[in-house]
């Protein structure tokens, strides 16, 4: 499986709400499957980065664990979508 994008080194300016990509509890599901794998990814990153959010997608796709690609292919259906909400 590939790694994970880094998290970013600087915080960057705070998107505005509506920006909110994927919902949480979807991308903390996410996180403790990589984590599994020994992957790490940035959480909030996730929320507010679509590319970032579609690089960790990708690599968890390529991932030999089915719950992690699952996952991966329901978030990425969510965020194909555009915004999602729980």
């Amino acid at each position: 499986m590939a790694p994970f994008p880094p998290p970013p080194l600087a915080p960057s300016e705070a998107p505005p709400e509506s920006a909110c990509l994927l919902p949480l509890v979807a991308v903390i599901e996410l996180k403790w499957l990589a984590a599994g794998v020994g992957q790490h990814l940035h959480v909030e990153r996730m929320q507010h980065d679509p590319v970032y959010a579609r690089g960790v997608l990708d690599a968890a796709a390529t991932s030999s664990s089915g719950p992690l690609r699952r996952t991966a292919a329901r978030l990425r259906a969510l965020l194909g979508a555009g915004s999602a909400t729980i």
